[in-house]
């Protein structure tokens, strides 16, 4: 009997270590974030910011060297308020990317943050190689490209953005504190989300 009786308190006490372990299996793999690549890199911005021009080079340098493991998604936020030529600006480099253009013509917007007119739009359009000049012009006015920027604008509002740039990695917003370095904050993060991301497949 006394044998049986161990043989009992044994099972029940294996089946209890076995019950704390699953629940603590399941507490930890809950509070686990879930990463599935490519992150999803966005960066709410405004071609007549200052503060959006200096991070320009930044994240082409991110967007780089992350390539393999970073999907980036550049989203209009033109500060109408303050920054008069912005909207204008994202329809020419919205018009730009119907042709697969909009690199080139983003860095032309950003590097002439002061002459933001349509007329330099159309210019600087003509002398990027493989443009149509007259459709650009043409998408340039169209309502298409109009309500694209005009979505992007009400996105960010309905995410209470206030400021640009403004980035989003997994739709999580990056926060910088203080004495940051933001291009250090940016590459830590996408490169802490990239390892999980690449450990869960």
């Amino acid at each position: 009997m006394k044998e049986e009786g161990k043989s009992v308190n044994i099972v029940v006490i294996s089946i209890l270590i076995g019950i704390v372990l699953l629940v603590i299996a399941i507490i930890g793999f809950s509070g686990r974030e879930t990463v599935i690549l490519p992150l999803k890199f966005e960066e709410f911005t405004d071609f007549q910011c200052p503060a959006c021009k200096t991070y320009h080079p930044v994240i082409k340098k991110l967007v780089s060297e992350f390539s393999d493991n970073v999907d980036y998604e550049f989203k209009n936020y033109p500060l109408i308020d303050i920054h008069n030529n912005a909207y204008n600006a994202s329809l020419a480099g919205q018009a730009a990317k119907l042709q697969g253009k909009f690199s080139e013509m983003s860095d032309l917007l950003f590097e002439n943050q002061e002459l933001l007119t349509e007329e330099n739009f159309i210019k600087w359009a003509s002398e990027i190689p493989g443009i149509d000049i007259e459709k650009f012009k043409l998408d340039y006015k169209s309502a298409e490209v109009k309500t694209v920027i005009d979505n992007e604008i009400k996105e960010g509002q309905a995410r209470g953005i206030s400021a640009t740039p403004t980035f989003y990695i997994n739709s999580e917003k990056v926060v910088f504190k203080e004495g940051d370095n933001p291009e250090d904050i940016l590459r830590a993060t996408i490169k802490e989300k990239i390892e999980l991301g690449l450990k869960q497949r």
